[in-house]
């Protein structure tokens, strides 16, 4: 009871927190390239990457190794100290060290150890490619609530002028000067307002939804962030963004550029170490050994003498002959260190293993290390065509939303004319109902196009910055 009381109180003590105060955008970026599920596996990879690596490292060391083993044998069995057989009940055991080193093998060893090396700082270098790719991500996803929250502004400004016109018009045909017609159609379009405003408000609920995804948040939790002016946003001229610029320092910035280009060096090691394999090894190996057995042994010794079926004369009397003889006197174990001291024996040699037939399997190991150094060099060449592609793609969106911008505040200057001039015109009566609404809704558009085309021109700009190594900043 009391551990769910203190979970419950954490829970809202961070909820509490998160609710206090607005995230800015280097907030929720940093918070998310700690706390992103993806970049987590990134590090995790990483770690394991980097702990093959230093394994591998270890086989330059010799190899040491000791066995134990015993056993219980009943009947006729061969005593592993004498060599004889014998029907008896007994334990023996054994013990020995064995030791291993490759001497020469043709640098498989070196070429793995230093493959390894390269593959982990490939996998070090793909966490903060995996970063990078989440803050790209934030930095979208914040934008993109910043675009619905002014869509949500305009809206109610449209929403609340269209029940200010309703207002007015039921004025005017209550006192009968304007037919029923026009209130009814302002009333459909006060309807349309209203579902374009909640929408827009559900927009909003859905990005705060992707954006805490990201950065791995209680989608339940309060959270907020802050919303300066697009006005206020900072960026670079699109000038100094020209695409073929930004792409030459995007090849040396980019992680995933540096990544590939470690991948396809690792990969030519692991060529080199496939080729290795194909030739001789020379090993040197050494060993102690010794073994024990707890079975007793005879101990054999002169008994009293036995007289046999001889007789000798002495004085003319029989007088029986006596043999001595010998016989079993007991049994007797060895002592245990006594048996492993005598027992103890050494080994040391060298070993030239050479692969004659082995169904191929040599050889087609280096032919498909050399066909996943392709493969990498065509992904590298592949992701350099996508990284072009995207800054080319962003740089000509950036300049068309700039057009498509300022095309849309004349737009918006022109509307905001019409719709003047037809208020006064529908307030006398010389303008339809119908066509008023149309020249306000013209006016509702061309305001919400503006605002996404400046925050389309906006993010375009910030990728570019962020592929220049400028970073994402707000």
């Amino acid at each position: 009871m009391i551990h769910r009381l203190f979970t419950l109180l954490l829970t809202l003590l961070v909820s509490s927190a998160f609710g206090q105060e607005k995230w800015d955008l280097r907030r929720c970026v940093e918070y998310a390239m700690v706390n992103n599920i993806t970049v987590k596996q990134a590090e995790a990879q990483a770690s394991s990457s980097r702990l093959t690596a230093n394994q591998t490292r270890l086989t330059l060391l010799p190899t040491l190794g000791g066995s134990l083993s015993g056993s219980y044998q009943h009947g006729l069995n061969e005593n592993p100290t004498t060599g004889t057989l014998e029907s008896a009940n007994f334990f023996s055991g054994s013990m020995g060290v064995q030791s291993g080193y490759t001497i020469f093998n043709w640098g498989v060893r070196k070429n793995n150890i230093a493959a390894n090396e390269l593959f982990a700082e490939a996998d070090a270098v793909g966490v903060d490619k995996a970063k990078n790719d989440i803050g790209l991500l934030v930095a979208n996803a914040y934008l993109q609530i910043m675009l619905r929250r002014e869509q949500v502004r305009i809206s109610e400004v449209q929403l609340n002028q269209s029940k200010a016109q309703l207002s007015l018009t039921r004025k005017l045909v209550n006192a009968g000067s304007q037919p029923e017609l026009n209130a009814l159609q302002i009333e459909a379009q006060v309807a349309r307002d209203t579902s374009a405003f909640l929408e827009a408000q559900s927009l909003v609920e859905q990005g705060f939804i992707t954006l805490k995804s990201y950065l791995n948040l209680d989608i339940a939790a309060p959270f907020d962030i802050e919303s300066p002016s697009v006005e206020q946003i900072p960026v670079e001229s699109i000038l100094d963004l020209q695409p073929d610029a930004v792409y030459k320092l995007a090849l040396t910035t980019q992680p995933a550029q540096q990544m590939n280009t470690i991948r396809i060096d690792a990969s030519k090691r692991l060529v080199a170490s496939a080729r290795g394999a194909m030739y001789p090894t020379l090993t040197a190996f050494a060993g102690l050994n010794t073994r024990f057995v707890n079975a007793k042994s005879p101990v054999f010794g002169a008994m009293p003498d036995k007289a046999t079926s001889s007789y000798v004369l002495i004085n003319g009397s029989q007088v029986p002959v006596f043999a001595p003889q010998f016989g079993v006197m007991g049994y007797e174990g060895i002592p245990l260190f006594s048996q492993l001291n005598r027992n103890f024996g050494q080994s040391l040699g060298l070993s030239l293993n050479f692969p004659v037939f082995n169904a191929g399997a040599a050889r087609t190991q280096w032919q498909r290390a050399k066909i996943n150094v392709v493969q990498y060099e065509l992904q590298d060449e592949q992701q350099k065509l996508d990284l072009k592609a995207n800054i080319y793609n962003a740089y000509q969106t950036a300049y068309a939303s700039l057009q498509k911008y300022n095309a849309s505040v004349k737009n918006v200057e022109a509307s905001q004319r019409a719709l003047d001039f037809s208020q006064k015109r529908f307030d006398i009566g010389l303008l339809g109902t119908l066509d008023f609404l149309i020249t306000q809704s013209n006016l509702y558009r061309a305001k919400i196009e503006q605002v996404s085309n400046r925050y389309d021109f906006v993010f375009k700009l910030k990728v570019l910055e962020f592929y220049k190594g400028l970073g994402l900043k707000l």
